[in-house]
């Protein structure tokens, strides 16, 4: 089972709270050969790739990594991928010790053809409350009918107690490589990385908010259904895989065309600039907020973000950290759209 993290909230007052420092002596990583990133003599090589890591506490550091690889494990086995080919890390959760086995086990049980076996895996996966949501929204999409009636029932009820920072749990890792994006279980629980003033030092994952190469782009394609994402009564928004931090620059770029008023056919056709002649555009579920015209592209930054206005084409600052969420501007006129946009978005790091 996969697994993610989940963000530490430590105020650091000196760089040791965070790292701790490794030996500066003669001896070189990997059998004698000089690490990743650095000269025969162990000093920087200002040419190597650089990595910018943000800590839980919003600190910033560049480093050099100093793995030679990073190994993670997926659905279709194991992957060793040079250190000098990453462009990204995103971590998932980390279960606490012992807790992953406990709500494994708990699930299998669910399932048990003892009543009161499955009444008490029941009520563990309801008190392993956060940490059980990924494995139960797998649970409900089983195919046994006692197993998925018992997880949709404790998610249903975790769910409606929890946060939402806390449903928004994920729990795998992701590699942005120079050719591929893989996602699976990192086999490690820090990494060693090198530093301009601190030398050598060891952060765990559990403090790294963010790993990415410094100068690096990342991005992707999108189809936006109009029918799903441009309701008038229901606030659905498009989780996409895009996670940005700020100071990083946005571009977005959308095309197509959907209908706001599908009654009469073609009528009423718009594009991601939304509708012309509009001023102020359908109201967004969930507080009648207004954002750009009808039919426009609007976006935000994390799941509680403010909404703003993309679009046909954007570029711009981010100014928040977490994941882009896309939405389509509803119909004025109280109906659901039709139709779709294609969105590209593209993030640099300067």
């Amino acid at each position: 089972m996969f697994t993610r993290l989940v963000p530490a909230a430590v105020a650091v007052v000196a760089i040791g709270w965070l790292v701790s420092a490794q030996p500066a002596g003669d001896e070189k990583p990997g059998g004698g050969q000089p690490a990743p990133g650095t000269k025969g003599d162990g000093k920087l090589d200002k040419d190597a790739a650089t990595f910018e890591i943000r800590l839980a506490d919003d600190t910033v550091m560049k480093v050099t990594l100093l793995e030679q690889t990073v190994s993670v494990t997926t659905k279709y086995g194991k992957l060793n991928i040079p250190a000098a080919e990453v462009r990204r890390l995103e971590f998932g959760f980390r279960y606490p010790e012992g807790m992953e086995e406990k709500i494994t086990k708990a699930i299998g049980e669910l399932g048990s053809p003892e009543f009161r076996t499955r009444e008490a895996a029941e009520q563990t996966l309801a008190n392993c409350e956060h940490f059980a949501i990924p494995a139960l929204r797998r649970a409900v999409k089983g195919e046994d009918p006692e197993v998925v009636r018992r997880a949709q029932a404790v998610l249903k009820l975790l769910e409606a107690k929890l946060t939402p920072d806390k449903l928004e749990l994920r729990d795998y890792d992701v590699v942005e490589a120079a050719e591929f994006t893989v996602r699976g279980r990192i086999e490690l629980s820090a990494l060693k990385v090198r530093t301009k003033f601190f030398g050598d030092v060891t952060v765990k994952l559990t403090d790294i908010r963010s790993f990415r190469s410094v100068g690096s782009a990342a991005g992707g394609a999108f189809t936006l259904d109009a029918g799903k994402y441009a309701k008038m009564n229901q606030a659905d928004w498009m989780e996409t895989t895009i996670e940005v931090t700020a100071g990083q620059q946005l571009e977005v770029t959308a095309t197509g065309k959907v209908d706001q008023w599908p009654q009469a056919p073609g009528a009423y056709m718009v594009e991601p600039g939304g509708l012309p002649g509009y001023a102020t555009g359908g109201a967004l579920p969930g507080g009648g907020q207004r954002i750009g015209v009808p039919g426009q592209l609007v976006g935000r930054i994390g799941a509680k973000g403010t909404p703003f206005a993309l679009g046909a084409s954007y570029k711009g600052k981010v100014t928040e950290n977490g994941k882009l969420y896309l939405r389509i501007s509803p119909s004025p006129w109280n109906c659901d759209s039709t139709g779709s946009y294609k969105v590209i978005v593209n993030i640099t790091t300067p």
